[in-house]
């Protein structure tokens, strides 16, 4: 891969990550709930459910969905209710059940269930499939795929993906000093659930 195609995979991999969107609303629900060593878990999670949509994509996902446009309604369909599922648990999370003590972060915190979390997270967003499905044949040419630009399509948007994710994981533990009080807590949660469950809704209706 040249340069210059390189350099423009890399800005619009970090346009990508950096709008807002599940993978971002879920690492800040992360970060601010469980701080940010806990939450590195979730966002490795969210990188498997990326690296598995672009190797989809790669493997002909696209043309799969060309020709079973029902694939991609399931899909959307799956992603819509998963969020807004991640959305209700937000919502009505109870002031005891989101103490910020090490002694309930250490029993409530599930690391399988942080990555699969984030994967699934990932891996249902369709409107990631539909960028990516525009985005990939712009660097790279799928009737005559190598194997090092695959490798360094995935390990750009990964790496990109990563750092930024960790940046909105940080930034929310930071805001956490400011809403030390469970009550507060309660809100940011609720405020937190409502967006994935309006980000579910319109992936489900547009």
């Amino acid at each position: 891969m040249e340069l210059t195609v390189w350099l423009g995979l890399l800005a619009s991999a970090l346009f990508i990550s950096i709008s807002p969107g599940p993978g971002a609303i879920f690492s800040i629900s992360q970060g601010t709930q469980y701080g940010l060593k806990r939450s590195i878990i979730s966002v490795i999670g969210l990188q498997l459910g990326l690296m598995s949509q672009i190797i989809f994509l790669l493997l002909g996902l696209g043309v799969l969905i060309d020709q079973f446009p029902s694939i991609f309604s399931i899909i959307k369909i799956l992603g819509m209710l998963y969020l807004i599922a991640l959305g209700v648990m937000q919502w009505f999370k109870k002031i005891e059940q989101i103490s910020t003590s090490k002694a309930y972060l250490d029993k409530a915190f599930s690391p399988l269930n942080s990555i699969l979390k984030g994967f699934f997270v990932n891996i249902t967003n369709i409107k990631g499939t539909v960028f990516f499905l525009a985005l990939i044949p712009l660097f790279v040419d799928l009737t005559a795929l190598k194997i090092s630009t695959c490798l360094i399509l995935t390990a750009t948007l990964i790496s990109v993906d990563l750092i930024v994710m960790i940046g909105y994981v940080m930034l929310a533990e930071i805001s956490k000093s400011f809403l030390s009080d469970p009550k507060k807590i309660l809100w940011q949660n609720r405020v937190t659930g409502s967006t994935l469950i309006l980000i579910g809704l319109i992936m489900g209706t547009s």
